[in-house]
């Protein structure tokens, strides 16, 4: 699949895979959170009724086992079958006067200064106060002591001796909820690292026909569709074109959309091979004729008396057939072309024929300053010299003919990566119109007003060119601005 360089820019693969992992980070974060509530509810209104079990047995065990409420004082100290950590307080107006708790070695430990303070602060909180029928309760409720977090149960004793307040450790709790975080989110994690691994797998080999196609639209989009035949890779879509699924629906869509472009493509071909095989038997045929009528024109001149309109209509026929004949010459060489006759190549020494060509414009249109900017060294290509001399001539008679006089045109010549020779033909003359640059290199592309000067050809000057210099495995490029127009010619440099 073709990858794209623009910042920011995912594959749809990423992208599916990204949101299948969102979706399911948020599915796992939704049950993580909800299943938490739902544990430290759970777990909450277990730990309410285990401090309710726990006071009810403090209270019990204490009138039982007592006479009064000194002696349930201690009793409910010392009440059998309590957990580790249980809390347990009797407070008398406000004021505790017992409290301890259970170690984990089943021993009793009295609260400090502190914890007392933190109790007797809550009951004046809460505003709890004995009552004569007794059983009245506050919580359960959260307090921090210094043994930890507790929850707690404050009940009026019904045998009026006060307050009991028992309370349990959320150690145990938090813990829990701890671990169920932990699991959780090793879970989550595992989960997701599975899921993307598998889903790469599978999303990847989903996709698979989409990159196939995708490699044939880029093969499709290098070719060189705007001439000659062209064969397009349709039997690479056919595994593809199964209309049951997304994917196949697209691969049938794209096969019938190549079929259609190979059948216009072979239509157009065969069109412009009849064209073309018209033209350069149409010019084959006008060469003789042409001839005929330049040599009868000669011998006119030369044998019989004419009056002056006589000579200049004459001359009129000579110049005339002369244009028509560099024109039949002109269709012939790119029916040549077309044809993709390979070239003959020699060695070409573009320095002397830059210095030839040159030198033969200045004395046929001297109104123009021409200059050249030349290397020291030869600069040697492969190819025919009649058709690169061709090239240079046009380029060279294009900035004459569209341009004033007095324009300056300058002739370079250099090498480049490649490596390459750069041939450049550059003028200070009106420009070149930017529309008009687009399709410059067309067969009869004409701009009338583009370029002051004379009246021109009829527009196959740089199609010549091009054509030329693609046989020649070469490129050529054009770019104009009001008083700059530069022709460049890129051309591979021989081997040493």
């Amino acid at each position: 699949m073709s990858r794209t360089g623009r910042a920011g820019a995912l594959q749809l693969r990423t992208k599916l895979l990204l949101t299948v992992l969102a979706l399911l980070t948020l599915a796992c974060a939704a049950v993580g959170v909800l299943g938490h509530a739902a544990l430290n509810v759970s777990l909450g209104e277990q730990l309410d009724r285990q401090v309710r079990d726990a006071s009810y047995r403090t209270i019990e065990y204490g009138v039982r086992a007592s006479a009064g409420p000194s002696e349930e004082l201690e009793a409910m100290m010392d009440v059998p079958a309590q957990g580790a950590g249980t809390l347990n307080a009797r407070i008398v107006d406000g004021e505790v006067v017992r409290a301890g708790l259970f170690a984990p070695d089943g021993s009793r430990r009295d609260l400090g200064d502190e914890d007392r303070a933190r109790i007797e602060a809550l009951v004046e909180e809460l505003g709890a106060r004995s009552d004569e029928d007794g059983g009245a309760q506050w919580g359960p409720l959260d307090v921090d002591l210094t043994e930890g977090g507790y929850r707690v149960l404050l009940v009026d004793d019904p045998w009026d001796w006060g307050l009991v307040l028992t309370g349990l450790p959320l150690a145990d709790k938090e813990q829990t909820l701890r671990r169920f975080g932990v699991s959780t989110a090793a879970i989550s994690t595992g989960a997701l690292a599975v899921t993307g691994l598998f889903g790469l797998v599978v999303i990847r080999r989903t996709l698979r026909p989409v990159e196939r196609l995708s490699d044939v639209a880029t093969r499709v989009s290098e070719l060189d569709l705007d001439r000659g035949e062209v064969a397009l890779p349709v039997a690479a879509v056919a595994p593809e074109a199964h209309p049951d699924t997304e994917v196949g629906r697209l691969g049938h869509a794209f096969s019938r959309m190549l079929d259609n472009v190979a059948r216009a493509l072979a239509t157009r071909q065969r069109s412009e091979t009849r064209v073309r095989r018209f033209v350069a038997d149409a010019s084959h045929e006008l060469r003789t004729p042409l001839a005929s009528i330049r040599g009868y024109a000669e011998l006119i001149r030369l044998t019989e008396p004419m009056s002056e309109q006589g000579r200049r209509s004459l001359s009129r026929v000579e110049s005339e057939s002369a244009r028509m004949t560099a024109l039949v010459e002109d269709l012939l060489l790119l029916a040549r072309l077309d044809e993709g006759r390979p070239v003959v190549p020699e060695d070409v020494d573009l320095l002397e024929l830059v210095v030839e060509t040159v030198s033969d414009r200045r004395v046929t249109a001297p109104g123009h300053d021409w200059r050249l900017e030349l290397p020291d060294e030869p600069v040697v290509v492969r190819g025919d010299p009649a058709q690169l001399r061709q090239v240079l001539i046009n380029l060279l008679s294009n900035a004459h003919q569209h341009t004033p006089a007095g324009t300056t045109v300058t002739t370079s010549l250099g090498t480049g990566p490649g490596p390459e020779a750069v041939l450049t033909v550059a003028d200070d003359g009106p420009g070149i119109g930017a529309a008009f640059q687009e399709h410059i290199f067309a067969r009869f592309a004409r701009e009338d007003d583009a370029r002051a000067g004379g009246s021109g050809g009829v527009g196959l000057g740089l199609s010549i060119v091009e054509a030329i210099v693609e046989a020649h495995h070469g490129r050529v490029r054009v770019r104009s601005v009001p008083g700059s127009t530069r022709f460049t010619v890129h051309l591979p440099l021989a081997a040493d």
